[in-house]
């Protein structure tokens, strides 16, 4: 009894040191296991994405500053900075990292710090060479210009000469070897040249200019090219993944130690679980023994239950099911069967399936599907079968082998639906996905795997492969005026069209409204190319008839090649994307060919266009004031707001540039808003002052007069600013009057009640009914610069300019002449009778703080 005790006590003493050895692994597997930080490779690999995001922009500054968009430096600093920064947080690896992990890592980072310093000092070097090369590029043409202007001197052609070429060779990119050497040969035989007259010693002082541009151009460009093609991108790639493959390795271990933690608490916990069945098993045992009967009994009838529920399933199903013995002799069918093969059992039964056999599927068909059914017992899969009467269908077939008591297959069951109508529905989704269901043509997601075709065929055959992107021209008013059914008709006819006139290896494809792309697989020249985008421009331009209308509608095309384009489907389809709008922009009803300009052209847009979007924001947008004044006496009497933006990299840019932008992307509304307000409140702050203003005249655009409720947003402004309705003026194209002339006399009504004066603004320019404009409210009439420029050339626009002002007087409205400035186009237009004059003559816009010395003065001398 005491050794059974002891033996007892011993088993319980190490079973309690077991569970401590347990319990202390567990712990040591926890901590083990939650090391890896998901906050720190988070923070690691978001430092990765900046670096390279970094990298990246300090990329486009340089390009940008090469190709002139940039005028400094500050941008490259900024991301050189950054790069510092996110270097020097590189170097602090995440600590759960193994050791390898880690010295590779921090082998790498050195590697990619110590690129980017190299690539730091070739860029140091870019900034220095390009400023001495951007100095000299802008101060060589306009100095040779000054020393040209004067009278002949020796070597004069000769330099003339020489400096046209080197121009034209800077401008053009030009910078050839052979170039590079002609035009030093050229500048050392006029530097050779005895400096005898003060013109040749001026000219041999500018070709110190000509020496450092012919010098420092190759440098720029090579530092460029450096600077751009520099390995810190694939280090920082090898550096990604190097971090990527540690921490990987750094999870798995994690996952390992999880693993073990899980496996032994399932131990534990098997272990307790042992002990309570321990306790429970005799009491289960005697349950179960009284429950095996009713067991026994209640399985008996739950089989009976099945097969009777097996035999409504097999007779009721609707799919079609075979029974067979263990030699393929059909045994037993179901009404489901004979109703989609139209066999009767009586016809089958004995028979092998193949009486179904439609001789779609070869002899390895059958004979791989007998080789799974011996190794796994079951197939599945699509199959032809024939019915009856002869027609073949596609059916889904599957085969479970049922194994006898000797463990070998006693007897197969088939079960099969017919699938046909499926079939169909795939066949019409499929053709659904891949075409327009207006036109039937390829969509733009099957017009991306015919130009991977086109592409594949080209590139065997080496060849080139056209991409022809066209634009229905005016498309939208056809919409507008006549509906969208009559819309889609034309598409439809277009579409048509454009299939008549190609190839039947040729792909036309709708990408989407009234855009079309065609796809010109190996074409034996450029040309071609160009011969087929003009055929389908003349095809589609013949007239159309549409809701009992002939109309007339063009197109415009972009043509990108394969391979002088890109050599993808997303490049060439951006790039003839690109050539159709240049073709929109030089006419319409034409085609343009892709070229580099067009893609540079369009970058520049692009970016202007995104930075554009903040400028209201960032407050980089201006209001210059130029002075009205009295055609007879010279007083101040008005003042027209222009506006100006100050860009934070390229400075000043001219309206003409951004505000078609912003008339384009919507931002006009806001920029005229801001506008009327900024005048405003200058006008108060005037007041406030105690000066004696005058009113300002607010340039309207289209979009602005249309589409804002103007006269109640007027009203508001005047009202919380406190100013009186007659220090606002209003300027409006006659284009803009004459779109909608109704709308335009009834808003123009409104603002005359308001008292708020308007102007017609470019009369003469435009297009315009003098019926129309006897209607319209309006108080004055600026003639435009164009008429006012010829004044003092023998000219038409001489009486054109005096016939304006005798008209308007003859309507009972005061003429402006903008423009004036010049002594003998003020004198001219004095003596016709002209009421205001505007233009440099008197004042070129200036600033607010600049005006309100003429405000202080209210009256001007006649030359400014």
């Amino acid at each position: 009894m005491r050794e059974t005790l002891a033996a007892l006590r011993a088993h319980r003493a190490w079973r309690m040191i077991l569970i401590a050895i347990l319990t202390g692994l567990l712990t040591w597997l926890f901590f083990r296991a939650g090391e890896v930080s998901p906050e720190a490779h988070n923070t690691y690999t978001r430092l990765l994405r900046q670096y390279q995001h970094y990298d990246e922009q300090l990329n486009a500054k340089v390009v940008a500053s090469y190709a002139g968009l940039l005028k400094n430096y500050d941008g490259m600093a900024y991301y050189q900075t950054r790069l510092r920064e996110t270097g020097n947080a590189l170097q602090v690896v995440p600590k759960w990292l193994d050791d390898t992990g880690q010295r590779q890592l921090e082998a790498r980072i050195q590697a990619l710090i110590a690129a980017q310093q190299e690539k730091a000092l070739a860029i140091d070097r870019f900034q220095r060479a390009n400023s001495v090369l951007r100095n000299s590029t802008l101060y060589l043409p306009a100095a040779a210009e000054s020393l040209l202007a004067g009278e002949d001197w020796p070597q004069r052609k000769a330099f003339e000469s020489f400096i046209r070429r080197l121009i034209g060779a800077e401008l053009t990119g030009n910078r050839e070897a052979t170039d590079l050497a002609a035009l030093r040969s050229a500048l050392q035989q006029l530097l050779d040249t005895p400096a005898l007259t003060p013109r040749q010693v001026e000219m041999r002082q500018l070709l110190v200019h000509a020496r450092l541009i012919i010098d420092h151009a190759p440098e720029v460009s090579g530092l460029v090219d450096r600077i751009v093609r520099a390995p810190s991108g694939g280090l920082h790639d090898e550096l990604t993944r190097s971090y990527l493959d540690a921490h990987q390795s750094a999870l798995a271990l994690a996952t390992y130690y999880r693993t073990l933690l899980y496996a032994i608490a399932m131990c534990l916990l098997a272990y307790a679980m042992y002990a309570l069945v321990r306790i429970e098993r005799d009491r289960r045992a005697l349950v179960a023994a009284h429950a095996d009967l009713a067991d026994r009994y209640e399985a008996q009838r739950r089989v009976e239950a099945q097969l009777q529920l097996y035999g409504t399933v097999f007779t009721h199903a609707a799919e079609g099911m075979t029974i067979t013995d263990s030699e393929s002799r059909i045994i037993a069918v179901n009404p489901a069967f004979c109703t989609i093969t139209g066999y009767t059992p009586e016809e089958v039964l004995g028979r092998t399936p193949a009486v179904l056999n439609s001789g779609r599927q070869s002899e390895d068909f059958y004979r791989d599907m007998w080789q799974t059914l011996k190794e796994s017992g079951q197939w599945q899969g699509e199959i032809w079968n024939r019915r009856k009467d002869g027609a073949i269908f596609p059916e889904w077939l599957s085969i479970t082998a049922v194994p006898d008591d000797s463990g070998e297959s006693g007897n197969y069951i088939g079960v099969f639906i017919d699938i046909s109508e499926r079939k169909q529905s795939e066949a019409r989704i499929h053709h659904l996905a891949h075409h327009d269901a207006l036109t039937g043509l390829p969509n733009r997601l099957l017009l991306e795997d015919r130009i991977g075709q086109g592409l594949l065929k080209s590139k065997r055959s080496s060849r080139h492969m056209g991409v022809i992107f066209i634009d229905l021209d005016r498309f939208k008013n056809i919409n507008d005026t006549l509906g969208h059914a009559v819309g889609d008709n034309l598409l439809v006819q277009a579409a048509q069209r454009g299939l008549h006139v190609l190839r039947d290896t040729d792909t036309l494809c709708r990408q989407g409204g009234d855009e079309f792309v065609v796809v010109l697989p190996e074409l034996e020249l450029r040309q071609d190319a160009a011969h087929v985008c003009q055929k389908l421009l003349t095809a589609l331009c013949q007239p159309y008839l549409l809701a009992g209308h002939e109309l007339t509608v063009s197109a415009s095309a972009g043509i990108a090649l394969y391979p002088e384009d890109g050599d993808s489907a997303s490049e060439l389809l951006r790039k003839a994307d690109a050539a159709m709008y240049r073709a929109k922009e030089e006419g319409r009803n034409t085609f343009r060919f892709f070229s580099t300009e067009i893609n540079t052209a369009t970058l520049g847009e692009l970016l202007l266009e995104n930075d554009l979007f903040g400028a209201l924001e960032r407050e980089e947008l201006l209001l210059h004031y130029q002075p009205k004044v009295d055609a007879k006496t010279g007083e101040l009497i008005g003042a027209e707001a222009l506006m100006r933006w100050q860009h934070r990299e390229q400075g000043m840019i001219a309206p003409e540039q951004f505000i078609p932008i912003a008339e384009e992307n919507g931002l006009i509304n806001a920029f005229g808003e801001w506008a009327i307000r900024n005048v405003c409140a200058q006008q108060r702050a005037w007041l406030d002052a105690g000066l004696m203003v005058v009113p300002v005249a607010v340039n309207i655009s289209a979009h602005q007069f249309i589409q804002q409720d103007l006269p109640r947003m007027l009203s508001q402004v005047l009202a919380d600013y406190g100013l009186p309705p007659q220090l606002i003026e209003l300027e409006l194209t006659e284009s803009l009057l004459m779109r909608n002339s109704s709308r335009a006399t009834a808003m123009l009504q409104v603002l005359r009640r308001m008292h708020i004066q308007v102007a017609i603004d470019d009369f003469g320019t435009g297009y315009s009914s003098l019926s129309y404009l006897r209607q319209f409210p309006v108080q004055s009439l600026k003639i435009d610069r164009s008429f006012v420029t010829q004044i003092g050339e023998h000219g038409e626009s001489i009486r054109l300019a005096s016939a304006i002002i005798a008209m308007a007087h003859e309507l009972d409205l005061e003429v402006i002449a903008e423009g004036v400035e010049n002594e003998v186009q003020a004198r001219y237009l004095r003596e016709h009778g002209c009421d205001q004059f505007q233009g440099y003559l008197y004042g070129r816009p200036q600033a607010a703080d600049q005006f309100v010395s003429l405000l202080s003065a209210r009256h001007l001398d006649g030359v400014c």
